[in-house]
This record gives C-alpha cells, structure tokens and sequence, in this order.
C-alpha cells in the first residue's frame, strides 16, 4: 500500500508556488498591463502614433473591440507603422481591464512583431512581453495540472471512503456472524 501523507504537503507546496508566481504576474500585470511605456513627448513613435490617435482614444475609453477594430484597419490599409498597430493589439489583448482578454493571442501578436519586425523600437519591450506571457502560460498550464489531480485526489478519496464503507459493513456483518456461530455453539454444548 502507497504511503500518501506526503500528498497533502506536495499539494500544498506546489499551491504556495502558484500563488507566488500568479501574485507576482497579477503584480506586472496590474502596474503594467493597460499602459505603455511610450508616453515621452520627444519620442519618435509619438509622431508615428498620431495615425493611432483614434485607436488610442477608444483604448482609453475603456472600448477595447473599437479600438482592436481600428489598429487592424491600419494595419490592413498599411497606412501606419504595422509594428505600432500589431505592439497596441498586443496591449489590448493583453490587458487586464479587457473582459474579452486573450494572453495567448497577445503572445502570438508579439511574436508576430518580433519576427517581422526585428529592429523596431518595440522590439525589446515586447519581448519582455513576450517572456512574462509565457511564463503566465506555464503558471496556468501548472494550474490546470494541479486542479487535475487536485480532481484525481477527490475523486480516489470518495472511492477509498466508498470501499471503507462497505468494509466497515463486511466486518460489522462478520461480527454479527461470529456472534450468531458462537451462540448457537454455545446451545449446542449445553444440551
């Protein structure tokens, strides 16, 4: 028989990591997750940005399917910077005030900029970006493993309740017969 009374204190390990890793990334998240870092006036992207005006005001605005829609018009239309519109919706999909946010589809926005555009001024921000979100994804696939056998462990301590259950019953009922073969020994004998 398997001695599982390290189960509970692996568990309870690995939860204390979790919750590190997710309150430092909920940390980055919070602080950094809905803003840019480009917000100095005498910096060139500001003059690049002002096609994004619009999209920037719906972003603030707090409508973050407005704004998507606008950055990928430009982006389309190929009228403005193409590594400005895919770093925005890499923002927008990653921030954390959007209900319809998306960490995978903001990784993969990012690497779509990285790959095509290796020397823009974003590219080192994003890869950051791009670190951070992997690491959120590995947190959360170690989360999803962790309630898995979180399930695993309920389920095998209902079967394991089940079972002492019924031996519980054999033995009170073995009891009972030991009690009843011993009475009727007991008869036997006096007569």
């Amino acid at each position: 028989m398997k001695n599982t009374n390290y189960r509970p204190l692996k568990a309870a390990v690995k939860m204390r990591q979790f919750l590190t890793a997710f309150a430092t990334l909920s940390a980055v998240f919070f602080f950094f997750g809905c803003t840019t870092v480009r917000q100095n006036s005498r910096d060139p992207e500001v003059d690049r940005s002002d096609q994004f005006a619009r999209a920037k005001v719906l972003f603030k605005e707090g409508n973050y399917e407005a704004a998507m829609k606008e950055n990928q018009k430009l982006l389309s239309e190929g009228k403005a910077p193409g590594d400005m519109a895919l770093y925005n919706m890499g923002l927008i999909f990653a921030c954390s005030l959007n209900p319809k946010k998306d960490y995978l589809k903001a990784l993969d926005t990012f690497k779509k900029l990285v790959s095509q555009y290796p020397d823009s001024s974003f590219a080192e921000e994003v890869k950051v970006w791009i670190q951070v979100l992997e690491e959120h994804q590995k947190i959360t696939d170690e989360r999803q493993k962790f309630l898995e056998e979180k399930r695993n462990l309920t389920r095998e301590r209902e079967i394991l309740s089940q079972e002492r259950e019924k031996l519980k019953y054999t033995v009170e009922k073995s009891r009972q017969l030991d009690i009843e073969i011993e009475k009727r020994r007991r008869q036997t004998q006096s007569r």
